[in-house]
């Protein structure tokens, strides 16, 4: 389960990590610079990758942001002018344009989960220029930023859970994931900020919208738990610790959807998943995501993805 969620656990759960040297060195131009190959309508991804023993990554900068999680292992990284030692458990955050690479690995293996995405993905629905408090993290380094969180603030933890619930989701190729995959990078996001300021001391002004997100996180964590069971809205509200005319206002607030339809949203963006991956017969695809009735999951699919769970596995499956 993914409040239980352990180092071992996502070792057991990636069945192939890649090489970070095979990968990432052919990506480096001659600047240093990084392009990473995003998905361009949907600039995210989580990658899991190994270290080869005395062996480092040459100084890049890139335009993305990124945060790496120590799965296993020890190294130094070095920011600019600055040096880290990473061991199990710490979180590093390095902005877009900060030269940075792992210059040694110190004990073997080491693997890391890394997240990448492009800023302008938050933007997508939001118009009110919230996105830019989101990305204070990011936005405030500068010279002497302490770019790695200790695992022993239980901070890094906290985001693994959720890098590995993206992970699990993309490449979020329709509205419905994509929603859901912005809802947890934005509970990244609201994670550091809280870290910055008990950490450093920093006046980030936390708006309405940041503080019914972060009110939200443990129902968050409920819905990925138990989205196959029915969930009504006085379950809903109780666990958000709410009345019922709050918890409606504030989810909306929070997700710009009705509890009901993000709901719904994320038990079709599990659906999708199983249609395009299994061979389950549609009506338990349903079944399995918390729809009881296939008459009503068919309904709510072809609302939000515009096709039939029968035309849409066929669609992904041709290609």
């Amino acid at each position: 389960m993914l409040q239980s969620l352990s180092v071992e656990d996502v070792s057991r759960t990636i069945p192939h990590w890649e090489s970070v040297h095979s990968v990432v060195e052919s990506q480096i131009r001659a600047d240093g610079f990084h392009d990473w190959p995003f998905i361009p309508s949907f600039p995210v991804d989580v990658r899991a990758f190994s270290f080869g023993e005395h062996r480092s990554v040459r100084p890049t900068w890139h335009d993305y942001y990124e945060l790496l999680y120590v799965c296993s292992g020890e190294a130094l990284y070095e920011v600019q002018d600055q040096q880290f030692q990473l061991r199990p458990l710490d979180l590093m955050i390095v902005s877009d344009s900060l030269y940075h690479r792992l210059s040694k690995v110190v004990a073997v293996p080491f693997k890391a989960l890394v997240l990448y995405f492009m800023p302008d993905v938050l933007r997508a629905d939001d118009n009110s220029g919230d996105h830019e408090f989101y990305l204070s993290s990011f936005r405030l380094q500068r010279e002497g930023f302490p770019h790695m969180i200790s695992g022993e603030t239980g901070v890094p933890m906290q985001v693994l859970r959720l890098m590995v619930k993206i992970r699990n989701l993309l490449p979020a190729m329709d509205a419905d994931a994509q929603l859901v995959v912005r809802t947890y990078l934005e509970m990244v996001l609201v994670l550091l900020m809280n870290h910055d300021k008990e950490q450093l001391s920093l006046s980030i002004p936390l708006n309405r919208n940041h503080r019914s997100l972060e009110r939200m996180r443990p129902l968050f964590d409920f819905i990925e738990e138990k989205y196959r069971t029915a969930i009504p809205l006085s379950t809903a509200s109780a666990i958000a610790g709410m009345s019922k005319p709050h918890f409606m206002r504030s989810f909306k607030r929070a997700t710009g959807q009705s509890f009901d339809t993000y709901l719904n949203r994320f038990r079709i963006a599990k659906s999708q998943v199983l249609l395009a991956t299994t061979n389950m017969a549609i009506s338990a695809v349903g079944q399995e995501v918390g729809f009881a009735d296939q008459s009503y999951f068919g309904l709510v699919f072809r609302r939000l993805v515009k096709v039939s769970p029968r035309e849409y596995r066929n669609s992904v499956q041709a290609k």
